[in-house]
This record gives C-alpha cells, sequence and structure tokens, in this order.
C-alpha cells in the first residue's frame, strides 16, 4: 500500500533531523536511485537513512548567495545541516510520483521519484 506524501513527511519528522548533519548524499543514474545519510556529528549509530527509488528527476543545487562569515572555496567545505523536507503526492501521465523538497543550506534538493524507504 502507497503511503501519502504528508504520512511520508512525518517520517523524517519523528527523527528529529532539524540541525542534523548531512553525512553522505548520492545519486547512483544507472539504478535511478538516490541515498542520504543523516545523523548526529558525533554519533554513526543513531543516523537515518533515505532512499529514494525509481527516480524521474534528481536536482541538487550546491549555492553561495547570502553566506554570511567564512566564505569557502570549495563544496566540499562546507557541512550541510537539514532545515527542511516536504513531501508531496503528484500523477504525471497516470504514474503516482513523490516529490521531495529538501532545504539543507548552502543546498536546495529536489528528487522526483516512484518509492521512498526511510531506514531508522
Amino acid at each position: 500500500m502507497r503511503l501519502s506524501g504528508e504520512k511520508v513527511t512525518k517520517q523524517p519528522l519523528d527523527t528529529n533531523y532539524i540541525d542534523t548533519r548531512l553525512k553522505d548524499l548520492s545519486y547512483e543514474h544507472a539504478s535511478h536511485l538516490v541515498r542520504m545519510r543523516y545523523g548526529d556529528t558525533n554519533d554513526n549509530e543513531k543516523d537515518v537513512s533515505i532512499v529514494f527509488r525509481n527516480c524521474f528527476s534528481a536536482n541538487f543545487n550546491t549555492w553561495l548567495e547570502g553566506m554570511k562569515g567564512t566564505i569557502p572555496k570549495n563544496p566540499g567545505d562546507l557541512d550541510y545541516f537539514f532545515h527542511e523536507i516536504t513531501i508531496e503526492d503528484i500523477e504525471i501521465n497516470g504514474v503516482l510520483l513523490y516529490k521531495c523538497s529538501m532545504i539543507i543550506p548552502m543546498m536546495d534538493c529536489q528528487i522526483t521519484c516512484v518509492t521512498i524507504e526511510i531506514n531508522y
């Protein structure tokens, strides 16, 4: 049974993800899969992973606009911390999809996929 986008959004909300560190984010084009892992900066035991399967689109945008303090010279110099995740139901040409939008300053992400799996 397919959960609504609202119910899927509630699952990461229950993990108290706000201001947790993004530890891994990868896109595998051949398998149309996005994997992400987040959790406490000093503890890997309580990490949460989210797997987006059968992705029709995955967009990642790292930005510097509006940044204050020490400005990194490369995107790899940044640590990313979650601020918001929303998952909504959309239908395109009769295909039911999830549209996931994430704000992880200094990055925006949008993923459109068929299934989302959250592992605690």
